[in-house]
């Protein structure tokens, strides 16, 4: 196991090496029972003193996390939201015959978004967790259209490889798409990404490392927190409240840290579905420009907004849009309205941000998959595409007063959620003394799974909370899976 100590961080040296334990076996990287290294083997190990590392081992412990057992050493002990059964005789993990593994160094500091994926669940389990639209609602007429007319045009891209930028062809196409949603970013901007998470990896290699400090709104997608934690910066929390990310945190951490990046969503952010002010983002911006700040901008929903935001008028524009500098580099994904099997997205940038951008990804894939690109064409230059995301606004909105009218009559008070402006999720808060990781074996049981709360923090987690996708299941089941749900969260409230 590596793990990088900042050694100049406000952060003690005791709560880095916790806090990277800790995200290791929340996201499964350690797995249960395994024999974690002996205090005295960690002190050498990283350096650090006997008594630090006797205090790690004491505050993970306390956390239910570790058990030490005298004589025989400390083990990974899974909380009830990663494992129901904690083997009963733990020392028995010493027989493992994969124990040689552990003396294998690895560079994962957590992988949350991995540790909750419903591939592992059974078929049978409602998901609520997956933010996806249900195949059923999905354009395969225009998608099966233009891979027929890819398979005439193009037969050639299957023996070719991209450009590293991308396919010029295609990168028109999505400009123009663009464009007709008033998102005015041109092909000289753009480079093709294998979904937006690419994206964020690909800023994170290129601007983000040891003792870079990259603010983010929290609470937060768990796929930008492995990201960003995988490139060993320090990730600052900053809260959000009904206009966005906090401008006076921001301000005030600003007086005592250089902070390099910033990560938002502005709009319809995940998981909350909260829609940035205008007047916020432009405060944003003004806060990036006079501390020398980087912002990288996530917008995979903006074509989920729903009435009365749903006009593209009404939505505030893209920070990118705002910028006039080159300060902020945009992501955008089309998993979220379009098919999530087929893994493509942009990310856009100005001047040498760009260029560095390119060189990273002619790195880390050289380009890609030409035919895909070359197979989206002409479905990006359909005028039904915009036909299809008006009809699938009105089916979302269909299924969302059914989500709001299903919980505002059978969920206890106590349980509060937010309106919903927009996205496919829905952030719940139960009362601060219950634990929706604990919820999870028994939502499992009874037939539904969502994602708990905790993942969406990079630090310390909220547990109190739980984040649901409305989106991902027939209107046959999506009944169902509620009527299990408040069934749950009710008992929780009421036991």
């Amino acid at each position: 196991m590596h793990i990088v100590i900042d050694r100049s961080s406000k952060i003690s040296v005791k709560e880095q090496v916790r806090l990277e334990f800790a995200q290791r076996i929340r996201s499964g990287l350690l797995e249960n029972g395994f024999q974690l290294p002996s205090v005295r083997q960690l002190s050498a190990q990283l350096s650090i003193s006997l008594v630090t590392a006797h205090k790690v081992y004491n505050s993970l412990e306390i956390d239910g996390l570790i058990e030490s057992i005298r004589g025989k050493g400390s083990f990974v002990k899974y909380p009830k939201s990663l494992s129901t059964a904690v083997p009963q005789n733990i020392p028995q993990a010493i027989q493992n015959p994969f124990d040689w593994q552990l003396a294998i160094s690895d560079y994962l500091p957590r992988a949350s978004l991995w540790s909750q994926s419903a591939i592992r669940l059974s078929p049978e389990i409602l998901d609520l967790a997956t933010a996806s639209i249900h195949y059923t609602l999905l354009p395969l007429e225009l998608l099966q259209t233009s891979i027929k007319k890819s398979l005439q045009q193009y037969p050639h891209s299957l023996g070719i490889y991209s450009p590293y930028q991308g396919d010029s062809e295609f990168l028109s196409a999505i400009s123009n798409y663009l464009v007709a949603q008033k998102i005015p970013i041109h092909t000289h901007q753009l480079i093709v990404t294998n979904g937006t998470q690419q994206g964020m990896d690909l800023f994170a290699r290129t601007f983000l490392g040891p003792g870079d400090i990259v603010a983010m709104e929290v609470p937060c997608f768990p796929g930008t927190i492995d990201a960003f934690r995988l490139s060993h910066a320090t990730i600052q929390p900053v809260p959000i409240d009904h206009d966005g990310i906090r401008i006076d945190v921001l301000e005030d951490l600003s007086t005592h840290m250089k902070i390099k990046a910033i990560y938002t969503v502005p709009t319809c952010q995940n998981p909350t579905g909260s829609i940035m002010s205008l007047k916020r983002r432009m405060e944003l911006l003004e806060f990036a420009t006079n501390n020398n700040v980087l912002i990288l901008e996530d917008d995979p929903h903006r074509e989920l907004a729903l009435p009365p935001s749903q006009s593209l008028n009404k939505l505030p524009p893209p920070l990118k849009i705002l910028d006039q500098t080159g300060r902020v580099v945009y992501l955008k994904g089309f998993s979220k309205f379009l098919f999530p099997g087929l893994r493509l997205g942009i990310v856009a940038a100005d001047g040498t941000i760009f260029n560095r951008l390119l060189a990273i990804k002619s790195i880390a894939d050289l380009g890609s998959p030409l035919w895909l690109q070359k197979a989206l064409i002409a479905l990006f230059s359909n005028p039904q595409l915009l036909q299809y995301i008006k009809k699938l606004i009105q089916r979302l909105e269909y299924r969302s007063e059914l989500v709001t009218a299903k919980l505002s009559k059978d969920l206890n008070p106590l349980i509060r959620y937010q309106k919903k402006q927009g996205g496919m999720h829905l952030w719940l808060t139960l009362p601060y003394s219950i634990s929706a990781d604990n919820l999870i074996p028994i939502a499992h049981h009874q037939g539904i799974h969502f994602l708990p709360g905790s993942i969406f923090y990079p630090g310390e987690p909220e547990q109190n909370h739980l984040r649901i996708c409305w989106t991902n299941l027939s209107d046959d089941d999506l009944p169902k899976a509620l009527d299990i749900l408040c069934r749950i969260l009710n008992q929780s409230v009421n036991p």
